[in-house]
Order: C-alpha cells, then structure tokens, then sequence
C-alpha cells in the first residue's frame, strides 16, 4: 500500500504501525512530531496506530532559535 509523507510516496506493508514506519526512516527522533491526515499523533500512540492505503503524513521538526 502507498501513503505520503511530506509530498512523497512510500510504499509500506499492510499492518504497518506508524512507530515502525517513523523508524524505517532512519532520522533522529528527538524534536519530532507526525500528524496523520492532518492530526498530531501522540508519540505515545505510534505504536497503535496502523498506516491505511493513501494515508497523508507530515513529519514535523522542531527547531530552536530565533
């Protein structure tokens, strides 16, 4: 199945957890927060929730400064 993160195409297997998708990436995870379908997912809610066909994800980094 296919979801989009930031614009681009993924494709993941069925039952795929958003944790295990954010891992795959390979990023630091410190500052790191994802919406799906433009919702915010708690961190602590990953590994619950499963990644459907034609999911849209934004990964968000906090950044400091000014």
């Amino acid at each position: 199945m296919i979801v989009r993160l930031n614009d681009k195409l993924y494709k993941v297997t069925a039952g795929t957890t958003l944790d295990m998708f954010i891992e795959s990436l390979d990023i630091p995870l410190q500052g790191v927060a994802v919406a799906v379908d433009y919702e915010v997912i708690p961190r602590s809610e990953w590994f619950y929730k499963k990644l459907t066909e034609g999911m849209t994800l934004i990964l968000i980094h906090a950044t400091s400064g000014g």
